[in-house]
C-alpha cells in the first residue's frame, strides 16, 4: 500500500486558488509560478520580450496608425477588430496626461508666457496685493489651476465634440457613441502632435536652437489634413463633402479649445 505521506503536495493557482493540473490555470489562465520565475536572468528575458514583441504589446501599432493612418482606429474598432490596437479611451486619456502633465506649460512659455501675461494683468495684480503676494507667485498658482481645471473640462469638450460630430452626420443615424469613438482618437492625435512640438522646441532649445513660436502654426493645417483624411475613412463621403465638413468642424473644435482655456482660467480665478 502506497505511503500518502510520500505523496507531492498539490499546488494551487496563486491568482484564484484553485489546484493546479498543469502549467497553467484551468479556471483564470495564470501561469504556475516556478522556482526562478523572479530570477535577474529570467526577469531580464520577460522585460526583452514584452519590449519587442508586437503581438503582445499594441503600442507600437497603435502609434503607427494613430498617426499615418488617420481614421483607422476608428474604423478597427466600430467593426469589433478590437484585438491589435489600444482602445479610444486608455489612448485618450494615456495622451491628455502626456499633455497636460509636460506640453501645456512647454508651448504655453512658447507662445510668450501665460503667466508673464497672467501676472501683468490688473485683476491678478489687484489680487495679489489683496492677498500680500508677489504678482508673478500669484499668476504662477493662477497658471497651475488653470491646467488642472482645463485638462477636466477637456474631457467634456470630447463629448460635445461627439455632439458636432452627431450634427454634421446625423442623415447616417449612427448611435452617438461610434461619433464620441472618433472623437477619442482625433482628441489623442491632437494631444500627441501637440506634444511633439512640445518636444521639438524643448529640444532645438537644448542644443542652442531657438526656434521662432511661428512654427507652432504649423500645427494647424497639419491638424485639419488629418481630419479630412480621418474622416473621409471612418464616413466614407465624396472628398467634397468631406473637406467641407471638416472645415466646419474644426473651425467648431478650435473654438471649443479656446473656450475650455477660458473656462480653466475663469475657474482658477474663482478659487484661488
Amino acid at each position: 500500500m502506497m505511503d500518502s505521506a510520500a505523496a507531492p503536495p498539490i499546488e494551487t493557482c496563486p491568482n484564484c486558488s484553485t489546484s493546479l493540473l498543469g502549467s497553467h490555470c484551468h479556471e483564470c489562465g495564470q501561469k504556475k509560478i516556478d522556482a526562478n520565475e523572479y530570477s535577474l536572468k529570467r526577469f531580464a528575458g520577460r522585460a526583452i520580450n514584452d519590449f519587442t514583441d508586437l503581438e503582445s504589446n499594441k503600442v507600437f501599432r497603435t502609434l503607427w496608425a494613430l498617426i499615418l493612418r488617420p481614421g483607422l482606429l476608428a474604423v478597427e474598432y466600430l467593426a469589433g477588430r478590437r484585438g491589435t490596437y489600444l482602445g479610444p479611451l486608455k489612448l485618450y486619456l494615456t495622451f491628455s496626461a502626456l499633455y497636460f502633465l509636460f506640453a501645456w506649460t512647454v508651448l504655453s512659455e512658447v507662445r510668450g508666457g501665460t503667466a508673464q501675461r497672467i501676472a501683468r494683468h490688473p485683476a491678478t495684480v489687484s489680487m495679489a496685493k489683496q492677498r500680500g503676494v508677489d504678482p508673478n507667485t500669484f499668476a504662477d498658482k493662477i497658471q497651475q489651476k488653470a491646467e488642472k481645471y482645463a485638462s477636466g473640462l477637456r474631457v467634456f469638450s470630447v463629448l460635445v465634440s461627439g455632439t458636432f460630430l452627431a450634427a454634421l452626420y446625423f442623415r447616417m443615424r449612427k448611435y452617438y457613441v461610434e461619433h464620441l469613438v472618433f472623437s477619442l482618437y482625433y482628441y489623442s492625435f491632437d494631444f500627441f502632435f501637440k506634444s511633439l512640438f512640445a518636444l521639438l522646441f524643448l529640444v532645438s532649445a537644448a542644443i542652442g536652437l531657438k526656434l521662432p513660436s511661428v512654427v507652432l502654426n504649423l500645427f494647424y493645417p497639419m491638424a485639419l489634413i488629418y481630419l479630412v483624411f480621418a474622416l473621409r475613412r471612418v464616413y466614407q463621403q465624396k472628398w467634397a463633402m468631406t473637406m467641407l465638413k471638416a472645415v466646419v468642424l474644426f473651425a467648431c473644435e478650435t473654438l471649443l479649445f479656446v473656450a475650455v482655456n477660458i473656462g480653466g482660467f475663469m475657474i482658477a480665478y474663482t478659487f484661488v
